[in-house]
């Protein structure tokens, strides 16, 4: 995904907002940033178009690209910039528009947090023996923790962070063992 300077996400974010017919000209977007952006709003644009956020359609005027919005979704979510003035309601609404868009996107982001550690045990445990016995039927058991991991984490609503933290938690505590065998991380459940 795209990196971004401040200047760059508010400038994608009036462009989305003040679009019109699927364009919007440089002049208009220009005439809401900041004052001291103001200069920099050619340098801004070209930026932008490297990335390949937005694109020149006609003389003048340019479009805001598929890629432009989802990068924009995404780090509009991570920005610290603050409103100085009071922007018209098409501001608010794109915002609201690439509000309800990231969350459409990551619906497990707020469900993630609800996982404890003592339901991520169960259910890992559960998936551990589950492809224990799958193994066992093929003749060879030898469960990976990066795949057992990957499982989990499709099966069931939780951060990669978090992920992590109780994986190593289960290690830690000694409910399973790990051992690395020719750059494998290969586990086994201590009951």
């Amino acid at each position: 995904m795209a990196q971004f300077t401040v200047e760059q996400l508010i400038y994608l974010l009036y462009a989305n907002a003040y679009i019109e017919a699927g364009t919007i000209t440089k002049g208009t977007v220009k005439s809401y940033l900041p004052n001291e952006w103001k200069e920099k709003a050619e340098e801004i644009y070209v930026a932008l178009e490297k990335q390949k956020l937005i694109k020149q359609v006609s003389k003048g005027r340019f479009s805001v690209t598929e890629e432009g919005v989802k990068a924009l979704v995404t780090n509009l979510s991570t920005t610290d910039y603050k409103f100085d003035s009071v922007k018209g309601p098409k501001v608010l609404n794109i915002l609201l528009t690439c509000i309800g868009k990231a969350a459409k996107a990551h619906p497990q982001a707020k469900q993630s947090e609800e996982l404890s550690f003592d339901e991520f045990q169960e259910k890992f445990k559960a998936l551990y023996f589950e492809e224990r016995r799958q193994q066992e039927l093929r003749g060879v058991v030898a469960i990976h923790s990066k795949e057992l991991c990957q499982k989990f984490k499709e099966q069931n609503p939780i951060s990669q962070e978090e992920l992590n933290h109780y994986f190593e938690l289960l290690k830690s505590t000694n409910k399973i063992l790990a051992v690395v065998e020719k750059g494998h991380e290969l586990v086994q459940w201590v009951e």
